[in-house]
């Protein structure tokens, strides 16, 4: 059975489990519906829906075709990238926990649905990027956008060893994908995952701030 004192590296999903970007989100979103001329009373509640890639938020709840949904995707982030991060802010603890995993000598990972060039600028512009070793996201297409193959690619690109591995995320999508690539997880209640959500989906530990993380790793947890 794996134990804790054989985590090397730890991967963290980004939206709901390192910054806040709840606000910049649903703005983004918001735009894109307004600018394709629909009804922005009639969308689904977005907020219940970050963490999905966006595809399938716009052919999802939103249903949309796909030509739709790809324009719509182009509108969100032309916008999201005009904010700078207006309206999203980094989760207490994390700048702090995030120095200590590093100081402590675990490699730090990024495994997120947005795509790689979009996270690196959250990160960079946020003042994370220093602390990780590699970003993994999802392609600018459709090819690689589910969290499973995000975090399959993670361990590819970076040269992972699973086994000495942990997950770290707010939504049932890191724990299933973290365990579909052999990885042991941790969920975090503080992001956008409901509770029921996030114990159906039997996460390996749990965290109520994210100060616990770097107590977990080192058994004082």
């Amino acid at each position: 059975m794996r134990q804790l004192t054989d985590i090397r590296s730890v991967l963290f999903d980004l939206d709901g489990t390192l910054v806040d970007s709840r606000g910049t989100i649903l703005a983004s979103v918001a735009h894109a519906v307004e600018a394709l001329g629909l009804d922005p009373d009639t969308a689904p509640d977005v907020g219940a829906l970050i963490g999905m890639p966006l595809l399938d938020i716009f052919t999802g709840p939103f249903g949309m075709p796909h030509e739709l949904a790809h324009r719509a995707i182009d509108l969100y982030r032309d916008y999201y990238d005009a904010l700078n991060q207006e309206g999203t802010t980094v989760y207490e603890g994390v700048r702090d926990g995030l120095a200590a995993l590093g100081d402590a000598g675990y490699g730090l990972y990024i495994a997120t649905v947005k795509p790689t060039p979009i996270a690196t600028k959250v990160l960079a512009d946020l003042g994370l990027i220093k602390h990780f070793d590699g970003v993994a996201g999802a392609s600018m297409g459709p090819e690689r956008r589910d969290k499973t193959r995000i975090i399959a690619h993670a361990v590819s690109e970076f040269g992972l060893e699973p086994g000495h591995c942990m997950m770290v995320g707010d939504r049932d999508q890191d724990i299933e994908g973290a365990r579909a690539n052999g990885m042991m997880s941790v969920a975090v209640s503080w992001g956008f995952g409901h509770a029921d959500e996030l114990s159906a989906a039997d996460p390996d530990h749990s965290a109520g701030d994210f100060h616990e993380i770097p107590h977990l790793l080192a058994g004082t947890g």
